[in-house]
């Protein structure tokens, strides 16, 4: 079907709200509850208003009675402290546990495409003819009825329809694919013969084809490489439904975002504008909230003062003590301004490991393949990192930066050259498998316990300040890990790679799962330590933030970039402009 007619605008939410019962799904899988009260939108609004919202995962509340509200062609950025209960309330509203209207279609990325025969694109592609006959239908159910509502979604569904035709939808999936890094090749390889991260990629590519009226997207770059941030950035920055994001980037967010929801204390709290602009907002609010809790705590100690001084002396401060006791009735039932909690700043810290005299790592001639048979990843590396390097390594998936730093620690060995290391050298290694050891039926503090101390020769308090300095405090040390969300196992990782005080670390996406505060103290626990570092990053903000040099790899060789990662990006930009 083809020809949309002219798209009309978007009437809001509904005239009349439609009454729901609280609803309660179990989800037995992630052991997620979700509940709401009202739903207060028109049965084809385009927009989702729900009053009482709640979230609650292994019979713990995450979100309490708050106000849902997402708007038709706004982007929304969920940001809120690791564990706060992000990614559970974006499963709750993708796997429909709220009252959402049947005619808005929902994409939830949370897992990777199948390991099948379908190449690439036909797994991107391969629910094209469902979805067809799905809005064809949709749109001859409503044909007959002409409220503005109907009207509104049959032009969408034909705007839809368009977009599905079969000449331009195999050229538009393969844009998507090339977009996130798949050659011509590489998208009629078949998905059994990729390993997860590029499987992720493919449903990634499957969600942005679908273009489902709400699309939920829980750390979308966390298996993309710099260059594939950029393009989805670029990509997502026109999204014209509705789209909810949670990211730890916030140059992401900054490209991206059109509002900016925050989760704090079981509610949700909602900022127009970006990331930037939503600091800058909130710093705003708090600041008048502190000064309006301060006044009303002024006028309540002097109206306290005066009715104890005055109750009980003569008729006429009497009577107006008593006043003033109305007129404190009156302040607390109409419930009064709350004291202003600032998050709690976790502040990462790395032993000091004193010097080691240059160079600790030497790379001479280095080559290296992956078998026989293979083509070389690199050939006549030559260079040195010491304990004052602040490098980060960029460039393309495939270009060989993870091989590089397993060549660094030595899981890999040369095929020609040789890598020599100070005979001293400690070397902490994260990377993003390192979670996957952790033993999920043990708490931290008895994991920590065992890797470090099996024979008691480390005291239970001081283990617990050990791994408190990455902000696994309170009941956190002693719950089960398997209970953790996935950037509190992250802070796991970093205690037990802390407690080995290596003199050089290398980082490979170290940023996975971390909210923004534990990668600012991250960077502020590098910067403050005297080692060395190497990192792979697609997180703009940390590079800028720690990096001293930017080497790319590419073509089998390691270059020094020139300038620094704005400057790189920069020329990333140019590359995806090009792809047009």
């Amino acid at each position: 079907m083809g020809g949309a007619r002219k798209k009309a605008q978007a009437k809001g939410n509904a005239k009349a709200a439609a009454e729901a019962k609280p609803v309660a799904i179990q989800d037995l899988k992630q052991s997620l509850r979700a509940t709401t009260g009202v739903l207060a939108s028109h049965p084809l609004a385009r927009d989702i208003k729900i009053e009482n919202f709640a979230v609650s995962l292994y019979g713990t509340e995450l979100v309490s009675n708050t106000l849902l509200e997402l708007s038709h062609g706004r982007r929304y950025g969920l940001i809120g402290l690791n564990g706060s209960g992000k990614s559970q309330m974006l499963a709750a509203i993708g796997h429909r546990e709220v009252p959402i209207p049947n005619h808005i279609s929902v994409f939830l990325l949370e897992h990777e495409a199948e390991p099948s025969d379908l190449t690439a694109l036909e797994a991107v592609v391969e629910d094209l003819e469902k979805q067809r006959k799905a809005l064809e239908a949709e749109a001859d159910s409503l044909a007959a009825c002409d409220d503005n509502e109907s009207q509104d979604r049959v032009t969408e569904i034909y705007e839809d329809l368009d977009a599905m035709e079969s000449e331009t939808a195999l050229m538009r999936a393969g844009k998507i694919l090339f977009g996130l890094g798949f050659s011509k090749k590489m998208q009629n390889t078949k998905c059994k013969d990729f390993s997860g991260g590029w499987r992720m990629r493919i449903a990634l590519a499957k969600a942005l084809f679908t273009r489902p009226s709400m699309l939920l997207l829980d750390e979308p770059t966390n298996h993309l490489d710099l260059e594939a941030c950029v393009w989805l950035e670029d990509y997502l920055s026109t999204y014209n439904k509705i789209l909810v994001l949670i990211s730890h980037s916030q140059d992401f967010m900054n490209s991206v975002c059109t509002n900016i929801i925050h989760l704090k204390n079981k509610q949700l709290s909602y900022y127009t504008g970006n990331y930037d602009t939503y600091i800058q907002a909130r710093a705003e609010k708090e600041t008048n909230q502190m000064k309006q809790y301060e006044w009303e705590q002024a006028q309540i100690s002097h109206m306290k003062e005066y009715i104890a001084r005055f109750g009980h002396g003569s008729a006429k401060l009497a009577r107006q003590a008593q006043s003033k006791e109305k007129v404190l009735a009156k302040m607390e039932a109409a419930g009064l301004t709350e004291k202003v909690v600032a998050d709690k700043v976790l502040r990462m810290k790395f032993t000091k490991v004193g010097t080691l005299p240059p160079p600790v790592m030497q790379f001479n001639q280095v080559a290296f393949k992956y078998g026989a048979d293979k083509e070389l990843v690199y050939e006549g590396l030559e260079f040195g990192i010491d304990l004052d390097s602040r490098v980060a390594l960029v460039g393309p998936n495939g270009a060989g930066k993870s091989t590089l730093l397993k060549l660094m620690v030595g899981t890999n060995v040369p095929t020609n050259g040789i890598v020599r290391r100070h005979s001293h050298l400690k070397i902490g290694w994260y990377h993003q498998h390192l979670a996957e050891l952790l033993e999920l039926d043990l708490s931290p503090l008895a994991y920590m316990l065992k890797q470090f101390a099996p024979d008691g020769e480390v005291e239970p308090e001081r283990m617990r300040q050990i791994i408190g300095r990455f902000g696994i405090t309170g009941k956190l040390q002693t719950q089960p890990i398997q209970q953790l969300s996935d950037g509190q196992k992250s802070r796991v990782v970093f205690a037990w790679l802390a407690f080995q005080q290596p003199h050089l670390l290398l980082l490979d996406e170290p940023t996975n799962h971390l909210d923004i505060e534990t990668i600012d103290s991250l960077a502020d626990a590098i910067n403050n330590w005297d080692g060395g570092m190497v990192l792979v990053s697609h997180d703009f903000r940390l590079i800028s933030q720690v990096a001293k040099e930017i080497w790319v790899c590419e073509n089998k060789a390691v270059t020094k970039w020139p300038g620094d990662i704005l400057s790189y990006k920069a020329e990333l930009k140019k590359r995806v402009a090009s792809y047009e």
